[in-house]
């Protein structure tokens, strides 16, 4: 017999294996695929444009951070109804620190939807225009495209901050 509902073990598993995913592939992308895309100059173009566009990976990682936040709710909310109110349930540290972890998570989800999505979508376009004025390209695209890449970079640090404050949060709530 099963010390718990089977719905929380399997809420449980996409929670911590979809914080694993987002937190690792934003690991990755800060520590390793920007720096290196940076210092191969254009030639990591069509790596990343590969990586970027059609394979999406942006699109993923936010598939990947809407089930891990979706079954975290379910966590939160199970986790909620074990105190008399959500003020008594806040009040304490175990709340307290769940509730910082999931304000993180949302706020590092809405980093995600609303810059860093926009922003590649963005730096492809004027990807495409630098493609097509051949050569030559005007010096307002290129530093068009500098800029975006430079904002991606400053997103990605950013969404992994709050990533990596959700992840500290929750998986130590149970200790303060």
């Amino acid at each position: 017999m099963l010390a718990t509902s089977a719905y929380l073990i399997v809420f449980r598993i996409l929670h911590v294996m979809g914080g694993i995913a987002w937190g690792g592939a934003i690991f990755l992308m800060v520590f390793f695929l920007q720096p290196t895309a940076k210092a191969i100059g254009p030639a990591a173009g069509p790596f990343m444009r590969e990586l970027l566009s059609t394979r999406r990976l942006v699109d993923w990682i936010l598939g990947i951070a809407t089930v891990t936040i979706v079954a975290g709710g379910f966590l939160y909310w199970h986790d909620w109804q074990q105190f008399a109110s959500l003020g008594d349930f806040l009040g304490g540290a175990f709340g307290l620190w769940l509730t910082i972890g999931a304000i993180s998570a949302l706020i590092a989800f809405a980093i995600g939807l609303f810059a860093t999505r926009p922003a590649i979508v963005r730096t492809f376009a004027v990807g495409a225009r630098i493609a097509q004025a051949g050569e030559q390209p005007p010096e307002e695209l290129v530093r068009e495209m500098a800029a975006l890449q430079a904002r991606a970079r400053t997103l990605a640090k950013l969404n992994l901050t709050f990533v990596a404050i959700a992840a500290f949060a929750m998986s130590t709530a149970r200790y303060w």
